[in-house]
Order: C-alpha cells, then structure tokens, then sequence
C-alpha cells in the first residue's frame, strides 16, 4: 500500500520561524467532477478540520460547488478565487512529480472558469477564502484583525487549542456583547472562564453515539460565528476551518479558512449557540465553572524541536544493489544534526532501526522491502517521513510486492476475478468456493473456474470495458509464470485479437 502512495505524496517542510517550528495544517479537499453523460464539470471543494483519519472527534465540514463553465470567469469572480488559485499554486512548487505538478495547473485553470461556488439552499450569501501562512497572505492581519474583529459583538468560539492573547482581543470587542467559548477539557483555564462572559463549555466525556454506543470523544474543530456591525445594520459570520484560537493558527502556520456570510435575518448567535448548547439529552458539551489549580507546567516541545531539526537535516537516500540484495545510504547535512541522538529505520523494518547520521546505510534490504518512507524517532516521539531517494528500482520493486501476494494459482485467478466483477457480492462468492476446491485440491476444478466463470466474465467485460481486459495484460507482465494457469494465456491472447479486430470498425 505505501508502495503505491510513494507518487501520491508530497511531503511539505517548512523552515523554522524564530525559534519555534512552523507547522502545515490546512485540511482542503479540491476535487473535480465529469458528468460522463453530459460532459458538465464541476469543482468540488471541501473545507474541513478533519485530518486523513479515522478519529472520533467533534469535526466541522464544509462542502461547495462550482460549475466548471466554457468561458472564463469575469474578472471579479478570478479575483474573488485568487486566494484559493494562490494556495494551489504554492503547492504545486513543493511536488517534484511532473504528474501532480500538471494536474494541479490543470485545476488552477478550471477554477478560473468558475463564476461562483453555489450557495442555493443554505443560509449563506457569500464566501471568502483566508489561506495564511503562505507569501502575501498573512493571517493574523488579513483574516483575524481585518476581517473578524471587525466592528464584531457576539461571539461563538469553537477552538480545541487557544492563545490568551487571541482570546483577550476577541473579548475586547464590544465587551458588553455575549461571548461563549467551546474547548478541549484540558485548554480550560481559570482566566478563560473569566474572559467568555457566556460561559466555557466542553464536550461531555462519554458521548452516546447513533447505535447506542458510549464513544470517548474529544473536540478538533475550528468554528468562529461572529456577529458584525456594518453602518447601522448587523451581519452574521461563520469562519471554519483548520485555524486554531492561537498565535501559531493565525500568525505562524499554513492554514485554510473559509469565511462564510449568512444572509440577513437568517441565523443569529443565540440560535447558534441554543443548537449546540441546549438541555436535551442529545447535547454534546457541559460547561465548565471551575478548573483545578493550574501547575504552570508547559508542554514540553523540545523533543519535537530536535526531532524536527533532524528531519531538515536529512538530504536524501540512494539505493544499490549488492550481492543479491540492496542496501540504502542516508546521506545528511552533520552540522544541522540535534544534540541528543536520532533514531531511524525503513517503514516496516522496525529491526533495522539505527542513529541517524552522515552516511548510515541500511545493509541486505530485500527488493520488496524498499521504501521511500521512514520511521524518524526520539525518545518516545516518532514521526513517519518520506526521503527523497536515487536509485529506486521502482518497477521492479512493485513488480517483487505484488509477486508476494499473488504467488499461487489460485490467487492469480481471483485477483483476476476481483478485477472483471461489478458484482462485489458475487465476487466473494465465487472467491470462497475456489478457495474450498484449491484446499480439497481439486485441479480439475480449478481448470473449470477458468473455462467458465472466469471466462464469462472476460466476454462480459470485452463488451462492456474492454479498457479493463486490455489492462490485464499488465498483471500478466508482473507475475510469475508458475502462478499463471495452463491454458490462460492461449485464452487471453484471443480476446486481445478480438478487441483489436473491434477497434478497427
């Protein structure tokens, strides 16, 4: 599986701001959408404060669409999404993949395209995108004191992580208005309890989920609804995002926020805040009168610091073979190097783990077992990294992993299977009944799998996708030909005259 995500991922480093590091965080789905039936594109995007997991915390999510037109947008609605063409274009600098690299312009174009994202159904009327952190978009200035403490009253504040500083200018605007602030349990201190006149809550520890479950869960999004005065009139706002309360959120890391603008008369703060604070039972947060009296301790971040360090100090990886198998060579930058030791190993080979230095090399690698990605440690803190790295033997190398799994007869056939069904429920009927047959041993059997069903399929298929019969050939190309029954291949090669007999009418 990593071995596949080795061309999909772009690894991201930042360089350190005064003495602290500077985290990327935005968390921004862009996907682009055909209508195979009417050829129509559209672009959606998906702002959110959910990472790629599989957490049980409180998260926000919000999706958009645009309609992909036929003619550039007019030139208010390019500058009104220049911010989001600007993010993208950030990034395309960080992927050395000439793929991405294209199809991230490619989406850059379309968004150009876009005369607006859709807001029909919602209790928005217009939006606004608050990247920060990246060159000409400075958060702390642009987003937090130009556009949200603007002229703003009552708050609703939803933040797991949180600054006193940020806090204490939130609540100097229009003291008297109601503020109410919602947090991790343990954010919670005694000066916030004083600053949110509205009260602090928390979510409750135990949560009952839809099928009656008790869930441990804590809060990660990142939700500010704002009430602000504009002449002798109010407007109601909602920011969302990845953006923390904090001067790290909005002065020092990459982040995203989408500003959203509620139609007049449509919300306000208290309907705000009486669905998500309420007395019925589906309420998810408590509120918090007191905390116990704070130790001072603060989170320790030095390992996290040096750890860090070692990770910028890291150039690449080249890989040789030598005597059968491979070894691989870390090459660093020694005077970039933490004090303390760094540990680091292959993903996967916990046993070759060593000190990271100038020059480590990681002997008798086997071919399947070659990766892009590390496990960098120190002391219990471990993070996992990808390593730019020459002489990767990447074809032969997926062509050794998939050999591992598909190394039987019958695993050919119901790989093969796998990739003609459209039936997921037949498919695994199918697959348990020639798993019974190949462990009774029944080769005759197994010899009936292919002349029928198998070949059923495959004549389905040719008709239907024959993109997806002409793609078998590449399976055929990685396996071993012990695993590739009798017979089949004299069986293939017949339908792949006939799909190029077929292309020629």
């Amino acid at each position: 599986m990593y071995s596949l995500l080795e061309q999909s991922i772009v690894q991201v480093t930042l360089q350190a701001k005064g003495g602290g590091f500077v985290n990327f965080h935005p968390k921004v789905w862009i996907i682009k959408e055909t209508n195979p039936d009417t050829d129509a594109q559209q672009i959606k995007l998906i702002v959110l404060s959910r990472n790629l997991t599989g957490s049980n915390d409180l998260d926000v999510v919000c999706e958009l669409i645009g309609k992909i037109g036929t003619k550039p947008a007019t030139r208010k609605a390019q500058v009104k999404h220049t911010p989001l063409v600007d993010f993208l274009t950030w990034l395309i600098a960080k992927a050395g993949n000439r793929t991405i690299r294209k199809n991230m312009h490619s989406i850059c174009k379309d968004i150009d395209y876009i005369e607006r994202f859709d807001l029909t159904d919602s209790p928005f009327e217009d939006y606004e995108f608050f990247p920060m952190g990246i060159p000409g978009y400075d958060g702390y200035t642009k987003c937090f004191e130009q556009s949200m403490l603007n002229h703003a009253a009552e708050m609703l504040v939803i933040s797991p992580f949180l600054d006193k500083n940020i806090l204490k200018q939130m609540v100097s605007c229009s003291p008297g208005a109601k503020k109410t602030l919602i947090t991790r349990h343990d954010s919670v201190t005694k000066e916030a309890i004083k600053l949110f006149n509205d009260g602090v809550y928390t979510p409750k520890e135990v949560l009952t989920d839809k099928v009656e479950k008790d869930v441990v869960v804590d809060l990660h999004e990142k939700v500010y609804f704002i009430r602000r005065y504009d002449g002798n009139s109010s407007y109601n706002h909602l920011y969302l995002g990845s953006t923390n309360a904090t001067m790290n959120g909005f002065g020092r890391n990459v982040e995203f926020l989408l500003h959203l603008k509620f139609v007049p008369y449509k919300f306000s703060y208290e309907k705000c805040r009486s669905e998500l604070i309420n007395d019925s039972k589906e309420c998810m947060f408590e509120q918090v009168i007191s905390v116990p009296e704070e130790d001072g301790g603060k989170e320790d971040v030095t390992n996290e610091l040096m750890l860090r360090q070692a990770i910028s100090a890291i150039l690449q990886a080249q890989v040789r073979f030598n005597d059968g198998s491979y070894t691989i060579t870390i090459q660093c930058q020694t005077n970039r190097m933490p004090s303390e030791p760094v540990f680091l190993y292959p993903l996967g080979c916990d046993g070759k783990e060593q000190v990271l230095a100038d020059g480590l090399i990681f002997k008798d690698m086997p071919l399947d077992s070659l990766t892009e990605f590390y496990t960098i440690r120190i002391r219990d803190l471990r993070r996992l990294i990808k390593i730019h790295t020459e002489g990767m033997p990447t074809d032969e190398r997926d062509k050794a992993i998939f050999r591992s799994f598909i190394n039987t007869k019958g695993k050919f056939i119901n790989y093969l299977a796998f990739m003609l069904t459209d039936e997921v429920e037949q498919y695994i009927l199918e697959s348990q009944q020639l798993e019974k047959e190949l462990a009774n041993d029944k080769t005759s059997s197994l010899e009936q799998q292919i002349s029928t069903s198998l070949y059923e399929d495959m004549v389905k298929m040719a008709y239907k996708d024959p993109d997806r019969i002409a793609s078998i050939r590449q399976i055929v190309e990685k396996a071993d030909e012990t695993v590739i029954p009798d017979h089949f291949m004299e069986m293939y090669k017949t339908f792949e005259n006939v799909l190029k007999q077929i292309k020629r009418l």
